[in-house]
């Protein structure tokens, strides 16, 4: 007789783990494979595409409906190395320079394998990887000028400013005696009506600004564009002369946010004088430093980010200029006492123990959003540990040099015109033939259909930007594995693409 309740249908135990000693053996061997195939792709980059189009065969495979019965861990590999594994953006490949997109590191790859294994919570608990965390967090902020900071790994730069940004609105709410966290950014009944909250930052600001304006229920018209000069900097001038204006009108400035390296031009603002405009008028100094910030572990171009060590908060990725693979930004804020009252909650789940696994209580969830967050400490640590914070600081020396050869040969070929200043790692320039070189709308044009060509042919990937009315192609340079042939080669084939897509008239 059945001795299974009536209700419950039987069923065999099920786990996504091996069962036998046999099975085990054979995912060790595929796992071995796996770190092989991967390990020999990276070594072979140059030989390949940057990119090539997914095959509208290979597309099919992606709209069908999911499986009710599995293949097999083997199979399921077989289908990632043919269907996946070729047709990737390219951000792993020596030419490519798209976008502000760090290229990933082998060991950094294997020890996202160790994290995943672990799969530790980072909430925070008594245990190694949220104590790494920590550490990596100190190291950061000893480096960038934060040395009492308080700080966390979170997805991207996006979610490090939108984190910085939350605790300076709550933070300097509670000095004019408002609790933003209780109220919010609305009216309630009864009480009178909060003046807005406005914050300011330049036009070539990233866009998570107009997000952040958005998701922290300011709305998008807080957040004010401040014009640029020449070089794409933040006019200060034209700033002052703003929360002047905003604060007439009985808007409440909260916040001036610099940035350490723009996404069209690289352009950083005047980090130092920012500063100084902060603590005259009282105001919270952000620092968006996606890439940026790590600009200050390169002697080279440590200058240029001079006076970020004078924020209230930064903001930088791992996975940019740094070389991490995603994901892997952080956001630093100097007030620790600060950081945490923006975030702090209560729960009875989550009281800290006086001892055990609990000791200590989820402090990273106290400086953030997230609850739930994964292991990204572990690939920055082991990095670190590995090569040293110096190695980090030589491969952005080694961009910028590789930059400047750009320029220069982008300077010297008369076909080619830069249309910005390059003071870090993004180049702006374009195609530009003596025979149409005053018509602007054949220029963008011809040079809209070079960068498609370029981009198709597999040999290099820039990206492209407007900069006014006119199409640039831009090359943004994080690449640790690129050459300096490399660079040769870009420029060779944007002039062979130009020249046959503009032959003179004989």
């Amino acid at each position: 007789m059945s001795t299974n309740h009536p209700f419950t249908p039987s069923v065999d135990r099920a786990t996504f783990d091996p069962t036998t000693p046999q099975a085990w053996e054979s995912l060790r061997a595929l796992g071995h494979r796996m770190l092989d195939d991967l390990i020999d792709a990276q070594q072979g980059l140059h030989a390949s595409p940057v990119w090539q189009q997914v095959p509208r065969a290979v597309q099919t495979e992606f709209e069908t409906s999911g499986p009710r019965d599995g293949v097999g861990a083997d199979a399921a590999y077989e289908r990632f190395l043919t269907q996946v594994l070729p047709y990737g953006l390219g951000n792993w490949h020596p030419r490519f320079f798209g976008w502000v997109q760090g290229n990933g590191t082998p060991l950094a790859m294997l020890a996202d394998m160790l994290a995943a294994g672990m799969n530790p919570h980072l909430g925070g608990f008594n245990q190694a990887p949220a104590m790494i965390e920590r550490q990596v967090v100190r190291w950061f902020g000893e480096w960038l000028g934060f040395p009492e900071a308080s700080g966390l790994f979170v997805t991207g730069g996006t979610m490090a400013n939108v984190h910085a940004l939350a605790c300076a609105r709550i933070t300097m709410a509670r000095r004019l005696g408002r609790d933003a966290r209780r109220d919010g950014a609305q009216a309630w009944p009864g009480e009178p009506v909060p003046s807005p909250f406005v914050f300011y930052g330049s036009s070539e600001t990233h866009g998570w600004a107009h997000k952040a304006a958005e998701w922290l229920g300011l709305g998008d018209r807080a957040f004010r564009a401040v014009p640029v000069d020449a070089d794409y900097r933040v006019r200060l001038d034209a700033l002052q002369e703003m929360i002047e204006t905003d604060r007439a009108a009985g808007l409440l400035p909260f916040c001036v946010m610099g940035t350490a390296g723009t996404v069209n031009t690289g352009a950083t603002d005047d980090l130092a004088t920012l500063a100084e405009l902060c603590a005259r008028e009282q105001l919270w100094f952000h620092v968006d430093g996606a890439f940026g910030a790590l600009a200050a572990l390169s002697p080279l171009v440590r200058d240029q980010v001079v006076g970020m060590d004078r924020a209230d908060s930064v903001a930088f990725d791992l996975h940019k200029w740094g070389s991490m693979p995603f994901e892997c930004a952080c956001v630093l804020v100097r007030d620790a006492a600060a950081h945490h009252l923006a975030f702090r909650n209560s729960a009875t789940y989550l009281a800290p123990g006086e001892r055990g696994p609990t000791a200590g209580g989820m402090y990273f969830n106290e400086r953030g959003l997230d609850l739930t967050r994964g292991f990204k400490a572990l690939k920055v640590w082991m990095q670190l540990h590995a090569d040293g914070v110096s190695h980090f600081g030589r491969v952005i020396t080694q961009n910028v040099l590789q930059v400047r050869q750009l320029v220069a040969r982008i300077d010297a070929e008369p076909d080619l015109e830069r249309l910005a200043p390059a003071p870090l790692n993004i180049v702006c320039f374009r195609y530009r033939p003596a025979a149409i070189k005053t018509d602007e709308e054949a220029l963008n044009t011809l040079n809209r259909e070079l960068l498609a060509r370029l981009q198709e042919s597999g040999v290099a990937l820039p990206s492209s930007t407007m900069l006014g009315s006119r199409f640039a192609i831009r090359v943004a340079h994080v690449n640790h594995r690129t050459r300096d042939e490399d660079i040769a080669i870009l420029v060779d084939t944007v002039l062979d693409i130009g020249r046959h897509l503009h032959r003179p008239a004989s």
